[in-house]
């Protein structure tokens, strides 16, 4: 009316209020909340309950209402407990909406209050609880529960693999078994092959073990290795596998052989490559008794390969096996002289023989790695003494 004084149709009533004579010690505002804003929804705060938030909301806009009866501008404050420490005060004229994101789950009170002009004592407050609802993995008990559950499954699981890991060991220990056992009975046939073919041919007991020592005594000066030392081994011992396909009658014949009979003798190396062709225990143990009888100028058998054509397991092989024809006694002749078996190798150096192989075998003989006392062993002093006396 004219004296400054505002009427309100209130539900118990009217309202008056002089808007000329505001203090702030008087109750001259209202403040209320009557909608919050969920995600861009808006949603209505009925009074005396909690503004309920759903777990998966992000962000909380809230619209707080303050109806000042006056033409002042009081300081207003607001606050969230339970998440933030202190007021945030400002004008009232500067109040708009309050935004809050990522709000935990959890129980909270919105404080919303006026100040005195001071901005330290509040003159009017209210508070709306709100709750942001906790889904079950919120709970304390809940992540006990879930650690629990984990920890659990990991234990299984590396029982689990734990057992399949030791089945899994058992099993290659036994097939290494295998292995080995099967290596070891390859090995034990090599040696009984080797053996019957040194047994077939009495003019040559023993030949295949002496091939093969030579023959790992020049795959080491090569550089060879233990294991591929001991697969030389094992080749040079079943170089001569072939004369198993040879009649008794023409392997042990003492006297010279004829044409023909040395076509058939010269065919072990071509039966050999074909009984080992399958052979897969030994590596390069076809090249050992295919080849072993070519020469370096291709005049050989059975291919008359060349040079560094011959592969390298038949041109050590080769070596050994000609030494050892030379230096060993057989049925039809004692052993060579020592100093024509040496000449006989310088001879063949670069025609019947790879030349690096003969420079090593030679320098085997010069170091002593081969034992010329073995091979060309002094006659007994008693055989000496009546061989002086008969002269």
């Amino acid at each position: 009316d004219g004296e400054g004084n505002l009427f309100l149709s209130c539900d118990t009533g009217v309202f008056i209020a002089d808007t000329t004579a505001y203090s702030q010690d008087s109750r001259t505002y209202r403040m209320n909340i009557s909608s919050v804003w969920l995600d861009n929804v808006q949603h209505h705060v009925e009074s005396g309950n909690p503004i309920q938030i759903g777990r998966g909301i992000s962000r909380i806009e809230l619209f707080p209402e303050i109806i000042n009866y006056t033409i002042q501008d009081p300081f207003v404050g607001y606050y969230l407990e339970g998440f933030e420490g202190q007021w945030n005060i400002l004008p009232q004229s500067n109040m708009s909406s309050i935004v809050y994101t990522n709000l935990p789950s959890g129980e909270y009170q919105f404080h919303l209050a006026v100040f005195d002009s001071n901005r330290e004592r509040i003159l009017e407050e209210r508070s709306y609880p709100l709750v942001k609802v906790k889904e079950i993995y919120d709970n304390i008990w809940f992540r006990a529960y879930m650690l629990i559950v984990m920890l659990a499954v990991a234990w299984f699981t590396w029982v689990i693999v734990r057992t399949q890991v030791q089945r899994t060991l058992d099993l290659q220990k036994r097939e290494l078994e295998v292995v080995r056992q099967q290596g070891q009975m390859g090995n034990e046939t090599i040696m009984a092959i080797a053996k019957d073919v040194d047994a077939k041919d009495v003019r040559t007991s023993q030949h295949s073990l002496r091939v093969s020592e030579y023959s790992v005594l020049i795959g080491r000066e090569l550089g060879f290795c233990e294991s591929e030392c001991e697969n030389l081994r094992k080749a040079a011992r079943m170089h001569d596998i072939g004369k198993i396909g040879i009649p008794d009658s023409i392997l042990n014949k003492p006297a010279r052989l004829t044409d023909e009979e040395y076509e058939i003798m010269k065919s072990h190396a071509a039966r050999g490559g074909e009984i080992l062709k399958d052979f897969t225990l030994i590596d390069h143990v076809v090249e050992g008794a295919l080849y072993h009888h070519e020469r370096y100028d291709g005049r050989g058998y059975p291919q008359g390969l060349s040079g560094e054509d011959i592969p390298l397991y038949a041109r050590i092989i080769g070596v050994a096996d000609a030494f050892d024809a030379m230096t060993a006694n057989r049925v039809y002749r004692k052993q060579m002289d020592f100093g024509y078996v040496l000449k006989e190798m310088r001879n063949g150096r670069g025609t019947q023989f790879d030349p690096q192989m003969v420079d090593i075998l030679l320098k085997l003989i010069d170091r002593g790695d081969i034992d010329l006392k073995t091979l060309y062993p002094p006659a007994p002093e008693t055989e000496t003494k009546e061989g002086k006396e008969s002269v």
